[in-house]
């Protein structure tokens, strides 16, 4: 380690015998009682062992065990057991139980008791080779015990221990000064995933939304978001639960990699193919997940969508499509208008008519008809609810809406129509349009592309649909791409074309970030006291490309990233804050490093952080933004605390808590921000500015007020309340009580977003919308695969094609960031078992020829830079990565064996598609965490050589 932290007075690092010792006494009786009542002689002597066994003269003679021998017995045994479970971004979610001896976290397992599902196999035991490590963050040498202020420069890691009084107070300050000089917009607030622990994500954006500060989007800064589905379904997302892998008869494991990055998960698949199940593994090196597949696909970097159309031009031609699922599921027979290539529209038409009403062309009475269910149209009792973020909530229309009944749309053919102003134009189905564009990805062209052979091609596209129900599997292996959104587009529609969605075994399952926090409604009204409506939300990606001052190289690709997001901030279609040209001046940090994610590190370093006049982490490691922050609060491990835990990938609910009490001095996340809204109140007193009016959302703040709201005048006091508090409030959990989770097990939801919730049967989306159907909440009530806006037009993505991988970086190899089958995102990537089962650090990937080309031999020190920055690390020749391509998996910590300041995020710049900046589109506007750009990295180009410098870390 290149810099490290005194966390004691002395200086001194704490063993964990050491820790246990002083949490006994000074003597040694302490520790032999909590570790078995092992006689200190025979701990003193360095031979007990041999000794002992000395004394044993017949080895199959029965002898009573002696003190070393049940020393490893005592382990196995507890006078408590509590829930646990491992609440970072991993998609897991995985129930513990962790077991306490004496006041000491002696192990944890699986829990073992999920409910089962009908017909699949079960979710238990279900964990990873991270999550039986946790207890090691609990007493590590990383772990955070007292609060910290800065004495030297940032990233130096030299500190000054401190009281939680003084630390609390020295922020206050900086809180207090901000809103009085500045404006309380500057103050901003960061945590991710609100689905792993909802209370504790709720303390933070609580206290952020009482005193005006802006706080950050996530779901899309990790480029986890996936955008071609909000823009075809106008969803923020849904996928099935990962038991449902199992139904699916042909499996396209696409871009994802479950055998390393799911492991909870990845024996579903293993399980469908020896039930009968076909599954291909699309990727382009041959990796974990590869070996298990019945054929790997070996696909060129960024071509996905090539390969998606080139399967629809397959289906198409040999007449595999599900024609009925396009004409009343999509918008593939709504008319296009030639002249304008816009939708044709009932204001068209019809003086005073809609601009949100729409046409088909009824091959029966030969007239266009107005399709049902659009954004122009309203049910007569509106919903409350907004499950998954949707742009509107579409289900209290009846069920059976979409239903055609008489109506034959016609989805090809050029037509005739006279509008209001008495021109005649012509207009086509979508689907029309899309034919010429459909015919030119051929398998032979195609295969150019992709680098998957014509026969692989036709025989994968043949399966998927025959072999129903097929579902396709991906990750951020498809998702980090610039273009990703129509890639997820031409995923989506190859499931339309084939009728393969909303049925269990199918649909697109995008299961990149632990993003679904299933009781929404609960977790909004715990997060936000005034409303989301009422609270400042930040897009991540726009703002660090904006106060980061981040260098694109756009200009390669003839794409004009400024001008785009000009027009997006002036128009109010996407955020920034703060406002008015200011900088943020507090930047708070808890429950994740954003720093060592960010892309476009050294912007971030170089420009933004000399920005900030208070940078603050809470967290219970030392991690890269503890590093570089000025002050550090020690929050409470995972098993000291109380809070709830899901996903996405399965649909149950359940819990920590406690196993010990917080150890040294920390203190759980909604304690710390309820001692933090106490203190800036006694500040604000002492400066003698209490309030302030927010004239943005009407607000008269008064910050000596700020403890009774944060707490709700003591009803919301401590996080076993604010836990009740989400799951009394969201209908998917009600009635459910931490009890009940704490003596029975996981919890299933009673509902869930859009689909109705079936007992024992593998929860699967969209239902509401394919076998109830009830409008889509797009513009056209449908699956939206054509968009009629400027922005898409100019991109030329109006509808899914393949767009070539962006290459502004003039350089040879491509750069790919992936997941890593030893950590989740940095947590554990520092972890001493973890660095055991590799090569002991962080390493680069190179293929055979390309290692040969540069003189690279395997172990080297070696430089990956571009224009954007570099970082010096080990590189590690590897058989299954392609030719042009090196691989470093994301996120080491900057105090790693890494050299220099560089990190894998060094040469990544921030990239901004110009389509996710469109927020005035029915269902493309910005809400947080639903539509947004995203952090991709994948389109970095690098050049790899030897580093001869000098290797002292």
């Amino acid at each position: 380690m290149r810099a490290g932290v005194s966390t004691t007075r002395t200086g001194k690092n704490v063993t964990l015998g050491e820790l246990i010792m002083s949490k006994y006494g000074s003597t040694r009786r302490g520790f032999l009682k909590t570790m078995g009542h092992v006689s200190i002689g025979m701990l003193a002597s360095g031979s007990v062992v041999m000794r002992t066994l000395a004394q044993t003269k017949d080895p199959m003679m029965q002898h009573e065990y002696s003190g070393w021998e049940n020393y490893h017995r005592e382990q196995w045994s507890w006078d408590k057991k509590t829930r646990g479970t491992h609440l970072l971004n991993c998609t897991g979610s995985c129930p513990h139980f962790v077991y306490t001896k004496n006041g000491v976290v002696m192990r944890e397992e699986q829990s073992k008791d999920i409910p089962k599902l009908t017909g699949v196999p079960e979710y238990n035991p279900r964990g990873c080779n991270k999550g039986e490590c946790a207890v090691d963050y609990q007493y590590g040498p990383h772990r955070i015990k007292y609060p910290l202020i800065r004495v030297g420069e940032r990233g130096e890691g030299k500190w000054r221990r401190v009281s939680w009084d003084e630390a609390l107070e020295y922020i206050a300050n900086g809180i207090v000064d901000t809103i009085k000089e500045e404006a309380s917009d500057c103050i901003s607030v960061f945590t991710p995933v609100p689905a792993v622990a909802p209370v504790s994500f709720a303390a933070g954006h609580r206290f952020a939304s009482l005193i005006g500060g802006h706080t950050h989007t996530f779901f899309d800064w990790y480029g986890d978001h996936p955008t071609g589905q909000t823009q075809v379904q106008g969803l923020q997302g849904d996928t099935c639960e990962t038991a449902d892998w199992f139904n699916g008869r042909t499996i396209l494991m696409w871009g994802a990699n479950s055998a390393q990055t799911r492991i909870p998960d990845a024996h579903f698949l293993q399980e469908a193919v020896l039930n009968g199940s076909k599954m291909y593994v699309i990727s382009p090196d041959f990796n974990a997940t590869a070996t298990k597949a019945d054929v790997f696909v070996g696909i060129k970097p960024g071509t996905d969508a090539a390969l998606a159309l080139g399967m629809v031009n397959v289906i198409v031609n040999e007449n595999l499509h599900d024609i009925h699922n396009l004409k009343e599921q999509t918008d593939l027979p709504f008319l296009v208008r030639k002249d304008t290539k816009m939708y044709l529209r009932e204001s068209d038409v019809v003086e005073g008519g809609s601009d949100a009403k729409f046409y088909t062309w009824d091959t029966k009475t030969k007239k266009p008809v107005l399709m049902k269910g659009s954004w122009g149209e309203e049910p007569e009792k509106k919903a409350k609810l907004q499950p998954g973020f949707m742009g509107r909530n579409t289900f209290t229309f009846p069920d059976g809406y979409l239903d055609l009944g008489d109506l034959d749309p016609a989805l090809e053919g050029t037509y005739k129509v006279k509008l209001a102003n008495g021109e005649t134009v012509k207009v086509q189905p979508v689907f029309e349009v899309y034919k010429p564009k459909l015919k030119e990805y051929t398998p032979e062209k195609v295969s150019k592309i992709t680098g998957v052979a014509p026969s692989v091609i036709t025989q994968m596209a043949r399966d998927f649909a025959k072999n129903k129900p097929s579902m396709i599997i991906t990750g951020g292996g498809t998702n980090h791409w610039y273009w990703s959104d129509t890639v997820l587009r031409t995923f989506i529609l190859l499931c339309a074309v084939t009728g393969n969605e909303g049925y269990n075994g199918t649909g697109v399952n995008h299961y990149v970030g632990q993003w679904k926090p299933t009781p929404l409604l609960g977790v909004v009204k715990l997060s936000f006291p005034y409303s989301p409506k009422k609270h400042r939300f930040c897009q991540t990606t726009l703002w660090t490309y904006y106060h980061g001052n981040v260098y694109d190289a756009m200009e390669n690709e003839g794409i004009d990233t400024a001008k785009y997001l000009r027009e997006s901030i002036e128009s109010g279609q996407m955020p920034l804050y703060p406002q008015n040209g200011r900088d943020p001046k507090v930047f708070i940090c808890y429950r994740g490093n954003w720093l060592n994610n960010a892309k476009g590190l050294d912007y971030v370093l170089r420009n933004l952080w000399p920005k900030m006049n208070l940078t603050v982490d809470m967290n219970f490691r030392m991690d890269s933004t503890a590093l570089y922050s000025d002050v550090v609060l020690p929050s409470a491990h995972w098993y000291e605390k109380t809070d709830l835990s899901m996903t996405e990938e399965h649909s149950f609910i359940h819990m920590t808590e406690p196993a010990i009490k917080p150890m040294w001095e920390s203190k759980p996340d909604w304690e710390i921000f309820a001692l933090l809204a106490k203190k800036v109140g006694e500040v604000a007193k002492k400066k003698g500015f209490t309030r302030y009016f927010d004239e943005k959302f009407n607000i008269a703040r008064d910050l000596t007020k700020l403890y009774d709201l944060q707490t709700d005048e003591g009803k919301l006091e401590t996080d076993v309340q604010a836990c009740q508090f989400i799951l009394d409030n969201a209908p998917q959990t009600a009635g459910i009580t931490l009890d009940m989770i704490r003596k029975e097990g996981p919890q299933r939801f009673k509902s869930n977003w859009t689909s109705p919730m079936k007992e024992g049967v593998p929860y699967v989306p969209l239902q509401n919308f394919i076998i109830k159907k009830k409008p889509w909440p797009t513009l056209t009530g449908r699956e939206q695969f054509y968009i009629d806006h400027a922005t898409f037009f100019e991109m030329g993505v109006e509808l899914p094609v393949y767009k070539a991988p962006v290459d502004a970086d003039q350089y040879p190899l491509r750069f790919n960031t992936p997941h890593s089958r030893y950590a989740i995102h940095s947590t554990w990537k520092d972890n001493i078992l973890q660095l055991r089962l590799q090569r002991g650090g962080p390493m680069c990937e190179i293929s055979p020829a390309d290692a040969k080309a540069r003189g690279i031999r395997d172990n080297d020190w070696v430089e990956v830079f571009n224009d954007h920055g570099r970082v010096i690390v080990r590189c590690k020749i590897r058989n299954g990565e392609q030719t042009g391509r090196v691989s470093m998996h994301h996120e080491p910590e900057l105090y790693m064996d890494l050299i220099g300041d560089g990190s894998s995020q060094s040469p990544l710049p921030v990239r901004l598609n110009p389509t996710a900046l469109v927020g005035n589109y029915a269902h493309l506007k910005f809400k947080p965490n639903y539509y947004g750009p995203g952090g991709v990295q994948r389109d970095a180009r690098v050049e790899v050589r030897r580093y001869t410098g000098s290797v002292t870390v």
